[in-house]
């Protein structure tokens, strides 16, 4: 647990008091240390191997949300159809934390909000950092969906982008040490064989090199849509 969650520290500390098996660990607050890669990392200073998964070091990693309803599952019987979710940003009136169940609309869900302060300047499904902006509020809520942040026009940025001016600045950004300068420039060329031999499946989708991009490229946009061709690519292959 990150230290800027002391009272959540507190409750676990208290918790765990009779069991001898379970330690809290708490980390020091950096983005984007929650993915399981670097989390293991931290915890254990193991490191995954490119291409591997956490149980390659001898590690299993399960979010909050998922292990209270692994014991939701088993002691009530129900499966997951409701998740919580954060509403947020400064183009909504109220912003609440809400329990939404799938299915549910976008549009829907702005009515227990108080509904729009302002025309939407943009509209992201997930965090500022790693979410996809979205083209309309007639989607529905699916497990994977977190968060929705909307954002006024003032706070959207629209500047052009620009020709990449190769001053590293994503590389030194990368928590995986890639190169996203690289991979990015094959995947908008449509080379994703480049791509995946540059380990653009290790990417963890952070937005750390796209935010820091004094060019504003698409860095973690494009390395994305590369991944999941490489991906559809391998499952056409089996």
């Amino acid at each position: 647990i990150e230290d800027n969650k002391p009272d959540a520290i507190a409750a676990m500390e208290e918790a765990i008091t009779d069991e001898p098996n379970i330690t809290i660990k708490k980390l020091r607050t950096k983005y984007p240390q929650g993915c399981e890669r670097k989390l293991i990392e931290t915890i254990t200073g193991r490191q995954i191997p490119s291409g591997g998964l956490p149980m390659d070091v001898g590690a299993i990693v399960n979010n909050v949300a998922t292990a209270a309803q692994v014991y939701k599952a088993i002691s009530t019987g129900m499966p997951l159809i409701e998740r919580t979710v954060t509403i947020t940003g400064r183009g909504i009136k109220d912003p609440k934390n809400l329990r939404i169940r799938f299915g549910t609309l976008v549009s829907d869900v702005l009515e227990e909000c108080g509904g729009l302060s302002c025309e939407p300047g943009k509209i992201i499904v997930g965090g500022p950092m790693m979410g996809m902006a979205q083209h309309t509020m007639e989607i529905p809520f699916t497990k994977g969906i977190s968060g929705i942040v909307f954002m006024p026009p003032e706070e959207v940025n629209e500047d052009e982008m620009l020709p990449c001016i190769r001053c590293g600045k994503c590389i030194q950004a990368c928590p995986i040490q890639l190169m996203p300068l690289n991979i990015s420039a094959y995947a908008l060329k449509g080379d994703y064989d480049t791509c995946e031999t540059l380990h653009a499946l290790d990417c963890v989708e952070c937005g750390s090199c796209s935010y820091i991009c004094p060019s504003r490229r698409p860095l973690q946009q494009s390395i994305k849509v590369a991944k999941e061709a490489i991906i559809a690519a391998r499952k056409n292959e089996n």
